[in-house]
């Protein structure tokens, strides 16, 4: 059964999650309103199981399955992923997957 984790903002900064499929595990910031830390918890359920290897589709895929059953927290999750911080990790992320 996973586990799921939940994490200070400074813990996980500049994350909202992440899991660890080799031991089943899932991180949440514990401070996300209700509706994003259920669309979070979702999304990194499904990457417990997903064994794609190419990371965007690895996130679409795990956006869309937690987005179908978590719409409202998806919008919101989305909104609050404009912060400067947020845009910041993504494009650090989206770099490193390319080298």
């Amino acid at each position: 059964m996973p586990e799921v984790i939940y994490q200070t903002r400074d813990d996980l900064y500049p994350r909202f999650g992440f899991a660890l499929p080799d031991k089943q595990q899932v991180y949440v910031r514990g401070d996300l309103p209700g509706c994003v830390k259920r669309f979070v918890i979702s999304h990194e359920l499904y990457h417990l199981g997903d064994r794609s290897q190419w990371c965007i589709w690895r996130e679409v895929k795990a956006n869309a399955h937690a987005a179908i059953r978590h719409p409202i927290g998806f919008i919101a999750c989305v909104v609050m992923s404009f912060d400067p911080y947020r845009i910041w990790y993504y494009v650090q992320r989206i770099r490193g997957r390319e080298k």
